[in-house]
């Protein structure tokens, strides 16, 4: 059985995990950590320090700053750590790096099938079809969402602007005498509803486009990616990893 504490467990996505949990016969939800007790306080802790030393597995989705903390509680006792919290400024990543050097490490903006299937497919176009190509990013969630753009759109960008060569990115525009440059990449956010999560990201050329769009339809399938990197990150060497290790 491989005991997990979550972390940023009175979240949405930490609520998800707990209810899906449930189906897996091989892992267990043996306590949370989050800033605040919420709805299950008899098995939330708000104390680091307070959580159970017998665990296999920290999964971590709730802010950077908080991700940082129960980084180093998973550091101090040899464990894995999973982590789908973004924005993390360079100092933060910098730890991150640091500790990744003692335990293993899995690090994604989004755990989902379709979007990691959507970064190989980025990853494998040729160079021409990026010369040829304008690309825009444009990405649509809820209105609580509180970082702009998501760290899955900064995810699909950094692979565009690594494989084009492009690294203007242009977020909106505004204003006259904004003529498209070459080197430019187009980042768009949208907010209202209860949207999950669409990404789209816009290839046009001359005379033609392409659009290529992935839709979350629910968080279960976040969930569900975490739940399958704490299963995968339990076997690894201390090291950095993404779901990308995990999908090869």
């Amino acid at each position: 059985m491989i005991k997990v504490i979550v972390s940023g467990i009175s979240g949405k996505m930490g609520k998800e995990i707990v209810r899906l949990s449930e189906e897996f016969e091989d892992i267990s939800i043996i306590a949370g950590f989050d800033i605040e007790k919420g709805e299950r306080a008899q098995t939330v802790e708000i104390d680091v320090e307070k959580l159970p030393k017998g665990f296999d597995v920290i999964v971590d989705f709730s802010s950077p700053q908080g991700a940082i903390d129960i980084l180093q509680f998973s550091v101090e006792n040899k464990k894995p750590f999973v982590t789908g919290t973004t924005d993390f400024s360079e100092d933060e990543e910098s730890a991150i790096v640091k500790a990744s050097r003692e335990i293993p490490v899995l690090k994604a903006s989004n755990m989902s099938v379709g979007i990691n299937t959507l970064i190989r497919i980025l990853e494998g176009l040729p160079d021409m079809f990026y010369k040829k190509f304008d690309i825009e990013v444009v990405e649509t969630h809820h209105r609580m969402k509180k970082d702009s753009p998501s760290g899955t759109a900064k995810t699909l960008a950094k692979i565009i602007s690594n494989r084009s060569g492009k690294t203007s990115f242009i977020y909106g525009r505004e204003g006259s005498n904004l003529q498209r440059k070459h080197d430019d990449i187009g980042m768009h956010s949208l907010r209202g509803g209860t949207v999950v999560g669409t990404h789209t990201i816009f290839f046009h050329g001359d005379n033609e486009s392409i659009e290529i769009t992935h839709r979350a339809h629910s968080r279960r399938i976040f969930a569900l990616g975490a739940l399958s990197a704490a299963r995968w990150i339990v076997q690894q060497k201390p090291g950095l990893y993404s779901m990308q290790d995990l999908l090869l």
